[in-house]
């Protein structure tokens, strides 16, 4: 099974749509399933993400082989242009950090400054976005370190605005290929050319 949580409806919807995942109702959370794929919808922030890695823990039995993928949107350091996909290398705050099994050599790998609140300037990071150090806190005692993966596409360059949900979709419709071949990777499906 692949658990994925994102902050958004909007970010999860070329997933939704790819997979042609069926919305449950399970509240307080809003979760698309298929036979082989969980998504779970957690909302922005810190206290939001842990809230979600708890109930998906609580209420999913977690096996061996299950995957756990992370995807949104960030904030990024100019080098990065808008809509590139990226995949988190190091996850921290002020206080913690935590190194991740970088699993895919095709998609540019990066540090991240999880945030409690939006940032308004460039942190000593590549990117910086709002759920990732939770929701790690949260899911790495129940999968495999090469079983998580996060992966954010950057939606701006530390200019916060508020975006158009078509613009968000449209962000995440751009790299579906490289997301469902990464999904592939993660599962232990990918096959070397």
């Amino acid at each position: 099974m692949i658990y994925i949580i994102c902050a958004f409806e909007t970010e999860a919807r070329a997933i939704i749509d790819a997979y042609r995942l069926v919305k449950q109702q399970n509240p307080p959370y809003t979760i698309f399933t298929s036979s082989e794929i969980v998504l779970l919808i957690s909302d922005m922030g810190q206290v939001n993400a842990r809230m979600a890695a708890e109930y998906l823990l609580s209420n999913f039995s977690i096996q061996e082989n299950d995957c756990f993928l992370n995807l949104g949107i960030c904030a990024a350091n100019e080098k990065y242009p808008i809509g590139s996909l990226l995949q988190i290398k190091n996850i921290m705050n002020k206080t913690e950090s935590f190194a991740l099994d970088p699993l895919n050599p095709s998609i540019l790998t990066v540090s991240c400054f999880s945030a409690n609140e939006p940032v308004d300037k460039i942190p000593s990071c590549d990117i910086a976005e709002m759920e990732a150090l939770s929701l790690h806190q949260g899911i790495r005692s129940s999968f495999a370190p090469h079983k998580i993966s996060f992966l954010k596409i950057v939606s701006d360059h530390f200019k916060p605005v508020a975006f158009k949900k078509q613009f968000i979709i449209q962000l995440v419709q751009n790299n579906i290929k490289e997301i469902k071949a990464h999904i592939d990777r993660l599962k232990g499906e990918h096959r070397e050319s």
